[in-house]
């Protein structure tokens, strides 16, 4: 008597429901920074690791370098966080490549991981270097 091997699971059928939610999540993020100035501290709590630690963190600043983003001020949100206009790029590039692929059409490949991977060294190498206190490091701060 031959074992047969256990049935393999149906292949899941791709919708584009999980990309849609995940792009309304994105833009209900997006409009209530973009319509609330983030230093209300009751809708923005402040950052743990600069309460707790007195450290700025990689993302310090992230909140208000999106309402710059949101507003138009490229600027005024990279001197806030440098780093989140690069994320955001690679978010939407990597939203777009899912929908790519749940349409299969596969127009737009997925951002290489070798590429997050950099972004995320220089990232947390950011996040290290904005508590140096000497310039150029200390006006890295937000």
């Amino acid at each position: 008597m031959a074992d047969s091997a256990p049935p393999s699971a149906p292949a899941r059928r791709q919708t584009l429901t999980e990309p849609l939610l995940a792009a309304g999540a994105a833009a209900t993020s997006v409009l209530v920074v973009g319509l609330v100035y983030p230093r209300y501290p009751e809708l923005f709590p402040a950052c743990p690791s600069r309460t707790l630690f007195g450290v700025w963190c990689p993302l310090c600043g992230g909140t208000r370098s999106a309402h710059a983003l949101t507003t138009g001020q490229m600027a005024e949100a990279i001197r806030f966080n440098a780093f989140l206009p690069v994320l955001v790029v690679l978010t939407a590039w990597s939203w777009v490549a899912w929908v790519s692929r749940v349409l299969q059409r596969d127009v737009v490949p997925a951002v290489p991981r070798w590429l997050w991977t950099g972004v995320g060294v220089l990232w947390l190498a950011y996040g290290i270097l904005r508590n140096v206190p000497v310039e150029p490091f200390a006006s890295w701060s937000p």
